[in-house]
């Protein structure tokens, strides 16, 4: 392999890639680089850069890994909350179809 040749990317497990994104999120914040930054770089790396999708894509993927970094889980949090409501809808015989009226 030539010196100008970059090494092959590196795959992760699902673990290691959650801790190697905490890890780059941490040197961000050192090298006094923004959110907005990263999410502006993920967005123009995406498959279709710069779209809605894109920047709605790189938007969770900060936000949810900065809530991991906090010891968060949000989306257990949703989904919990989601059971509780339906749970209490239906303890009052209120079912999907009569919401919709």
């Amino acid at each position: 392999m030539s010196s100008d040749t970059p090494p092959p990317r590196r795959t992760f497990t699902q673990q290691g890639a959650d801790r190697s994104d905490r890890y780059w999120l941490r040197v961000a914040d050192r090298s006094d680089i923004s959110d907005g930054d990263i999410i502006n770089k993920l967005a123009e790396l995406h498959s279709r850069p710069r779209s809605a999708e894109a920047f709605a894509q790189a938007v969770g993927a900060v936000l949810i890994t900065r809530a991991h970094m906090r010891r968060e889980a949000p989306i257990a949090d949703a989904v919990q909350a989601i059971m509780e409501e339906r749970k209490a809808l239906d303890r009052d015989g209120v079912t999907d179809r009569d919401q919709d009226k």
